[in-house]
């Protein structure tokens, strides 16, 4: 090997191998060592979270059976229980598979109008936790539909109110007599800034209106000066109710 470096040769005139043998080593190192690739760029990191896959539409055979055991939960009456047999857990399952399947939806739909349709049963028979209960239920699968808000206003107003009741019997209406006027009367008697509503139970229209006249005529007298507002409804028993609700 020719060495033409002249601080080796210098050094080497000089006598200095024990300083001219480790670099010769060294360079003689670095000229047969081979150059490292590059690195490998580090793997990208995958997404933490795995985009979902649409899944394929379902199948017609599928679907219709599905929507028909849909229908028989509802005649059964099992909207939303028991959960795995309920008409709600058989559209979601639809839905998962097909979010625009316009019977499902429908179906949904339905469910949400039966649940309020039944707090206005229970409204209307005074049961006021049960038509809560139902009007939750609706919420749960559609907080936006439009009848939710109105329905919920309707229980919280009915529930506040102070409510009055005066059977009737058919005798006495058969045969009535100045302590059923005086009666009816009085309970019709209110400050002229009543917020009181009334609901008359009849057999046929001329029996209400003849409850209703006499009603008027206790609203008329000096005791108040209030015109009454009552509904006749046909139906037994007869009854008047009073509902009085805050101001």
């Amino acid at each position: 090997m020719i060495f033409r470096n002249p601080l080796i040769i210098r050094l080497a005139r000089l006598g200095a191998w024990s300083i001219i043998l480790p670099i010769l080593v060294g360079l003689s190192a670095c000229q047969n060592q081979k150059p490292k690739p590059p690195a490998e760029a580090p793997p990208e990191a995958e997404d933490s979270q795995q985009q979902i896959q649409p899944q394929p539409a379902i199948d017609p055979v599928l679907l219709h059976g599905l929507l028909d055991q849909a229908e028989a939960a509802v005649a059964r009456g099992h909207l939303t229980y028991p959960i795995e047999d309920s008409a709600y857990e058989i559209y979601l399952r639809i839905l998962g598979r097909q979010p625009d399947q316009q019977d499902a939806l429908r179906g949904m739909e339905h469910i949400v109008e039966q649940y309020i349709a039944m707090a206005m049963q229970a409204l209307e028979r005074h049961r006021y936790a049960s038509a809560r209960s139902m009007l939750a239920r609706a919420r749960l699968i559609d907080p936006s539909h439009p009848s939710i808000e109105p329905t919920d206003r309707q229980i919280r107003l009915l529930s506040q109110a102070e409510r009055k009741v005066m059977k009737l019997t058919q005798e006495q209406l058969n045969n009535p007599d100045e302590e059923l006027t005086g009666a009816l009367q009085a309970m019709a008697t209110l400050p002229a800034d009543n917020n009181c509503h009334f609901t008359i139970s009849a057999k046929n229209d001329a029996q209400g209106r003849w409850i209703y006249q006499r009603l008027a005529a206790g609203s008329d007298s000096e005791q108040g000066t209030a015109r009454i507002r009552a509904q006749i409804r046909i139906r037994l028993p007869a009854a008047v109710e009073r509902l009085c609700f805050p101001a």
